[in-house]
């Protein structure tokens, strides 16, 4: 049972934390977008086969203003339409491009704002707020959360690309290049998917996707690893671990000897997890192309190895 020290101490952060959500969403409202219509762009961007009902159900939102926000979008070329080959009376919603830069436009301002906050804060201070934060979080959410992994289905294809371009460019500033690439290698994958050789897992949490990991045919041998990815809120909680042991489990049981990843050097904390599964770097090289200082390494691991 909490008693009413405790109860007043969790008051007494939740006041802080809202002034703070205050002050990072200040940024949106000055550039001219409600924070509803940022949360609305946000769900599109990763909700697969999106639709005025998904939007509606996930954000808690009534649905004649929900009409009113997605025509407003429409009108300014920030969303698209289109009838599901199904039932003609479903209409998809996606971001155009426009779309997508203009939430990610949005997402840098609200970055910037973060940034702003924190760096009141001495190196080492932040380090501990941040790690309170993470923790506060990961406490709260293993509690309550249901997770599942599951095989993908088509309609988790539209998720997996869209949540890689969203999130490389927040976190990484890559290029409309690297997009296109990321348009390309998925789309490969589905084409020449055979369950007997390949795979694409999808972490859900709470019935929602929140991550993906694959593994591709290379030839008899050898596989790769690709479209390794978390939500924000899901990492450092275990779930990079467990999709890598999945994927590299279907790796043994398919007979690989090898299995190889591509990634780059910005992504520091997944090439930890992939060293601490036994993953070394085999070469690096400029992909400039795709951003400012952008290195892309291909890491190995030998599956014949004992204990690997």
């Amino acid at each position: 049972m909490f008693s009413s020290d405790q109860i007043a101490d969790v008051q007494g952060f939740n006041k802080v934390y809202l002034y703070l959500c205050k002050r990072i969403d200040s940024a949106i409202l000055d550039a001219g977008y409600s924070l509803t219509e940022k949360d609305v762009l946000l769900e599109i961007s990763k909700t697969e086969r999106c639709t005025a009902n998904i939007l509606t159900q996930q954000l808690h939102i009534d649905r004649s203003y929900m009409s009113r926000m997605i025509a407003k979008f429409e009108k300014k070329g920030l969303i698209e339409k289109s009838l599901s080959k199904t039932d003609s009376r479903v209409r998809y919603i996606r971001l155009t491009e426009l779309g997508r830069r203009e939430f990610n436009r949005l997402s840098d301002i609200q970055s910037a704002q973060i940034r702003n906050i924190f760096q009141k804060l001495s190196d080492e201070d932040q380090q501990t707020v941040l790690d309170a934060m993470v923790m506060i979080r990961n406490k709260l959410s293993d509690a309550n959360d249901v997770i599942t992994i599951r095989p993908f289905t088509q309609s988790d294809i539209e998720y997996v690309i869209s949540r890689h371009k969203t999130l490389y460019y927040a976190e990484r500033h890559l290029s409309d290049v690297f997009s296109a690439y990321v348009d390309r290698i998925v789309y490969e994958f589905v084409d020449k998917f055979n369950a007997d050789t390949d795979c694409l897992n999808i972490l859900e949490c709470n019935g929602v996707p929140a991550g993906s990991i694959a593994v591709a045919r290379v030839d008899d041998a050898t596989a790769q690893l690709r479209f390794f990815m978390l939500e924000p809120e899901m990492r450092k909680r275990g779930y990079g671990n467990r999709l890598i042991d999945l994927a590299l489990d279907f790796c043994r049981e398919k007979g690989y000897k090898k299995v190889f990843l591509l990634t780059i050097t910005a992504q520091v904390v997944a090439r930890h997890v992939y060293e601490t599964h036994g993953f070394y770097k085999v070469w690096s090289r400029d992909k400039s192309e795709w951003g400012e200082d952008v290195i892309e390494e291909r890491w190995d691991l030998d599956l014949q190895i004992p204990g690997i």
